[in-house]
């Protein structure tokens, strides 16, 4: 069946969308199309951007870290030379100038600038090059306190003294002994101020001594240790092993000072006789 609506326009009823459900599509479809243009925006150039900038900080901080690790590694190298060198420097200030040491004691042994001259000649004389070592596991054997040796090593020699009678050893020796290291009332000598002390000092009396031909005729062997102070090294500089501690611990001598010489001075001269 057909219907057929006569009223005029004016007064038929209106048809479509109705108003209010329009407006909520097309706000919801504004909606939607800014979500995905803000997630758009976001992905594919915040994001990006964003992951661009880490990428860079991330190889600025490995950069950074690099050189970090060199500036540390270059900082301790810095830090055992600078060390090393106070080191070096306090033993310097510290060692023994042997060319000097060794000059005074022959002007002792051969009693320059003294009024009573003793008749004495050496046969040997060392200078050790290895010296005590420093504390710990190193430290010297003895008294010494941690962190320094007892002694600095010694200086070893033998020889002769020449006297008139063979009851005179033991005062000959003594005042051999004497000429070295000084009296209380006028301190040490020169030479002994590098030393702590004499290791058991001795005189042996040689057979068929007495040549009436030689002045004085009678001679003993006498053999000395003279104990050298400690070389004491800054505690605040260590040196950074036990190999670089060695080292320098044998630069503290000159290399081995040795040498024999057994000619009785009296076969060319008869000085005078000291008292």
């Amino acid at each position: 069946m057909i219907h057929v609506n006569l009223l005029p326009p004016e007064y038929r009823p209106r048809t479509g969308t109705p108003v209010a459900r329009f407006a909520a599509v097309l706000i919801g479809l504004t909606a939607v199309l800014s979500a995905g243009g803000v997630y758009a925006y976001t992905h594919f150039i915040r994001l990006a951007n964003t992951r661009d900038l880490r990428d860079t900080r991330q190889g600025e901080a490995v950069a950074k870290e690099r050189l970090r690790d060199v500036s540390l590694s270059l900082q301790k190298e810095i830090d055992v030379y600078v060390k090393r060198r106070v080191a070096i420097q306090t033993i310097n200030r510290s060692r023994t100038l042997w060319s000097r040491k060794l000059d005074q004691f022959f002007d002792i042994v051969t009693s320059h600038g003294r009024e009573h001259q003793l008749v004495a000649w050496l046969d040997s004389i060392n200078v050790p090059r290895q010296v005590g070592k420093m504390g710990g596991k190193g430290r010297a054997r003895g008294k010494g306190k941690k962190g320094e040796p007892e002694s600095a090593g010694k200086l070893e020699c033998t020889g002769y003294l020449a006297m008139d009678d063979n009851t005179q050893a033991l005062s000959v020796m003594a005042a051999f002994h004497t000429a070295i290291t000084g009296t209380r009332e006028s301190g040490a000598t020169t030479f002994f101020s590098d030393f702590q002390h004499i290791d058991n000092p001795s005189i042996v009396m040689q057979r068929g001594s007495g040549d009436k031909d030689l002045i004085p005729p009678h001679k003993g062997a006498f053999k000395l240790a003279m104990m050298l102070n400690p070389i004491k090294l800054d505690a605040k500089t260590p040196t950074s092993t036990e190999q670089e501690r060695a080292e320098i611990e044998a630069a503290l001598f000159d290399p081995d000072l040795s040498f024999s010489e057994r000619n009785d001075p009296r076969d060319n001269a008869a000085p005078a006789q000291g008292k």
